[in-house]
């Protein structure tokens, strides 16, 4: 997955949605050795951390190469709505401009979430954006893998 930084107009790998595989052959293919990817999969997916600099764990030189040739790119709250039976519905926009919806159904003892998994939906629900939407392939693995905590 390639992000192209309309800043900089220079494309960066974005980590995120990676497989540990993928994760591990791009940090080889950046010389670095094997434990590395295991460190940054920890900071990606178990801290959810959204900046390089901050991974102090990791070398402050391999920090920088990964601030110079990688992202960590995760879908963005363009709608972020609070129900009053306490259900929480976020609209997700994708870096290609897609949107689609995840909601929280909290219950007594549990919770559920509702998470689309594809742009568009051909039921329509009026309740739900994704249906007002052509339907579209599915999405990629970086919805399922953005942590629960960056939409609280």
């Amino acid at each position: 997955m390639r992000y192209v930084s309309p800043i900089m107009n220079t494309e960066k790998t974005n980590l995120v949605g990676l497989s540990r595989a993928e994760l591990a052959a791009h940090l080889a293919d950046m010389g670095e050795k094997p434990f590395r990817t295991k460190q940054l999969w920890h900071w990606i997916y178990f801290r959810g951390e959204t900046d390089f600099s901050r991974m102090t764990t990791l070398a402050k030189d391999f920090r920088a190469r990964l601030a110079e040739s990688c992202s960590l790119e995760r879908p963005g709250i363009t709608t972020d709505l609070h129900s009053e039976d306490k259900s929480h519905k976020w609209l997700l926009k994708f870096a290609e401009g897609h949107k689609a919806e995840c909601v929280f159904i909290p219950e007594e003892d549990r919770g559920a979430l509702c998470v689309s998994s594809q742009v568009g939906c051909t039921l329509t629900c009026k309740f739900c954006h994704t249906g007002t939407q052509l339907f579209s392939p599915s999405l990629t693995s970086t919805i399922f893998t953005t942590p629960s905590g960056q939409h609280h």
